[in-house]
């Protein structure tokens, strides 16, 4: 997996997720448990190896209530 951010300059920020063949399997799995809530599963991460100069380190991935403030969308 490779996980970059762009500064776009206006105070916005492009993320960028590149998951490789093998990256797939294991984040639909953890979807699943998260639509679930199969042992209390509820959120899991992206972690950086913390090799390099920067970069992102980590990217939490939660279940939210349906209620929840929402400032994204899926495409």
């Amino acid at each position: 997996m490779n996980v970059n951010i762009k500064d776009l300059g206006t105070g916005w920020f492009d993320i960028g997720i590149g998951l490789t063949a093998s990256d797939i399997q294991p984040l639909i799995e953890r979807l699943q448990r998260l639509q679930e809530l199969r042992d209390n599963f509820d959120h899991f991460h992206f972690r950086s190896a913390f090799a390099g100069s920067g970069g992102v380190a980590d990217v939490e991935i939660y279940r939210a209530e349906e209620d929840a403030p929402k400032n994204m969308h899926i495409e």
